[in-house]
């Protein structure tokens, strides 16, 4: 996208945009303090404006307006560092002095939509010029993708919403599964064909994961099946937590559970399932008599549907992930070689 960059201007934020949104408000003023600068903000661009959504800046602070750096950043094919901005001659006064309260240091990190494309930045803007570390640059890169976690937040994903108002009630339920309040089977892959037409549509990454827990037939063997019915809830809440509002949690069959990850990069993809391993082995299970460890094992695959294959393709590989990390000793998360379909 080409966009011309105009001098800055004082910008005073009071957008219908999100100024009332504190889910918003509260990272960037938590940018501030774990970064250390006097403004954060959270912009967004599309194809003919660029605007704060968010903006965290002492009180009566003279802001550059977003079309200046932040439109600017958002053309960069990556993060941007301005240590100290008069030294890009794009930013640099015609005055030789600064004047009052002028950004000298800036740096955006790029938020990503699901669906991989770019839809702003989260901002940062000091006074006085600065370095930034590779500590600091990771501190950002975390900052931003709690921003984009937010963007989605407050729904399901739109291929979830659209089933559950196409569906009537009796058969939203037969899509249940009782026990675990998570989609049984033949719901969750109701939602993976259409997670993955939706996928090849837009031409993007789609990732499943399939959870196995670890000896359960020997939890309900020793334990009875009230403790394995207690296990499997335990473990279906612990796995809706570790996962997305936009990513979907189904109980595959007795122990084993299907998620459905709406993301575009395989790293995220791969840090969500072991966010998964991770939530359900957290804490022992509480049960009338005792606390019952529980681990899970986890099997990953993705890629890009528009390259080919289907979605019984993407949960066969993920099984075989699956395997990998079950032999290697459980309580692991494995990938598919190379993901899993074409990309």
């Amino acid at each position: 996208m080409s966009r011309t960059v105009h001098p800055p201007e004082e910008f005073s934020f009071n957008g219908p945009d999100g100024a009332d949104d504190d889910r918003f408000n509260r990272i960037t003023r938590l940018a501030t303090l774990a970064l250390r600068v006097p403004i954060a903000a959270i912009s967004m661009t599309t194809e003919d404006r660029t605007w704060y959504k968010a903006i965290a800046a002492p009180h009566a602070c003279a802001l550059p307006n977003p079309d200046f750096y932040c439109a600017a950043a958002f053309c960069a094919a990556g993060p941007t560092i301005l240590c100290d901005t008069w030294e890009d001659p794009r930013y640099a006064p015609a005055a030789s002095a600064p004047a009052p309260g002028s950004v000298r240091f800036f740096a955006s990190y790029p938020l990503f939509a699901p669906g991989g494309q770019r839809v702003g930045g989260l901002c940062v803007f000091d006074f006085e010029p600065r370095d930034f570390d590779e500590s600091t640059m990771r501190s950002l890169a975390d900052l931003a993708r709690l921003v984009e976690t937010e963007l989605h937040v407050g729904s399901l994903s739109q291929v979830q919403s659209e089933l559950a108002n196409h569906l009537d009630t009796a058969r939203r339920q037969l899509l249940r599964d009782e026990l675990t309040q998570t989609w049984n089977r033949a719901g969750i892959l109701e939602i993976l064909g259409r997670e993955f037409a939706r996928a090849r549509r837009q031409k993007h990454r789609l990732g499943v994961a399939l959870v196995d827990l670890d000896h359960f037939k020997l939890i309900n063997d020793h334990h009875g099946h009230v403790v394995g019915d207690r296990v499997l809830r335990t473990a279906a809440e612990r796995l809706t937590e570790a996962v997305r509002p936009y990513d979907a949690v189904g109980r595959y069959g007795g122990e084993e559970f299907l998620i459905v990850i709406v993301e575009h990069d395989p790293a995220v993809i791969a840090t969500i399932a072991e966010r998964i391993r991770r939530n359900i082995a957290g804490a022992p299970v509480a049960t009338a008599r005792r606390t019952l460890p529980i681990t899970a094992s986890v099997g990953v695959a993705y890629g890009e549907p528009h390259g080919g294959g289907d979605p019984a393709q993407l949960v066969h590989a993920a099984d075989e992930a699956l395997y990998i990390a079950k032999r290697a000793g459980r309580n692991r998360v494995a990938v598919a070689p190379g993901g899993a379909l074409p990309n």
